[in-house]
């Protein structure tokens, strides 16, 4: 299932996928105090969701982002964790994040796609991080792609339901454009200083995955990247090839 929300906002700051993340944690612990605790028991653990941002008519002056509209879109194959961002979301009107305001205006359910193909052509919604053993970025025609995505699929599919692929997935990239992503989390902040960034290479397009139809559609439902909680890695089904 699919929730989209949109905020009117005038700035945000450049690592605003941070800003999104304490939105969506503040919606679940006022929906439920014992699910949030419950759900960021452990701090490094993934959690069963993806999202991607939409800046409308948005343009940058210095380290912030200056726009009309925040338009996000969360994914998630997880009924009880959708029920308390979206409960969370409509209890409250206004967010704030170091200082910058959030006015909550529409919360509506999202269609989401069944998969019943063991082939379908992915459209990224928010762009793909794929790093190898040592956190080098992998593009789409790197020839150890392939590998790595199913090492990411089968540790995301694992991590959700105790079970990992049912079968390896096989990667064709249609087209991709490479994208470099500014972000920052509390750790980095506190130990090099709010105005640094960490750089993400990622890349957005289209990409032809063929595999077992139940993995496709959680993958599609979770997102396939590394920091999907962060905003990376959430798919769109484009197509369906029989």
């Amino acid at each position: 299932m699919r929730i989209i929300c949109s905020f009117q906002v005038k700035k945000i700051p450049l690592h605003y996928r941070m800003a999104i993340v304490s939105i969506l944690k503040e919606s679940i612990r006022a929906s439920s105090e014992e699910y949030y605790e419950r759900l960021y028991a452990q701090a490094n653990a993934t959690k069963p969701f993806v999202f991607s941002p939409f800046l409308k008519n948005f343009h940058f002056k210095g380290n912030e982002i200056e726009l009309e509209e925040l338009r996000v879109t969360i994914s998630s194959p997880d009924y009880e964790f959708l029920l308390h961002v979206y409960n969370g979301l409509q209890s409250k009107k206004r967010f704030e994040y170091k200082g910058y305001e959030f006015i909550r205006r529409k919360t509506v359910m999202g269609d989401e796609k069944k998969i019943t193909s063991s082939t379908v052509v992915f459209r990224t919604l928010s762009p793909l991080l794929v790093e190898d053993e040592n956190k080098s970025p992998i593009a789409p025609d790197d020839k150890n792609y392939e590998k790595h995505i199913n090492y990411l699929a089968d540790t995301i599919l694992y991590e959700y339901r105790g079970k990992g692929l049912c079968r390896p997935l096989t990667i064709r990239p249609i087209r991709f454009k490479k994208t470099v992503i500014k972000e920052s989390n509390h750790q980095f902040a506190e130990k090099y200083g709010e105005e640094q960034h960490l750089f993400f290479t990622t890349y957005h397009g289209l990409f032809k995955v063929s595999g077992d139809p139940a993995d496709l559609q959680l993958l599609y439902q979770l997102g396939l990247s590394k920091r999907r909680n962060q905003g990376f890695g959430m798919l769109e089904v484009e197509e369906v090839r029989e």
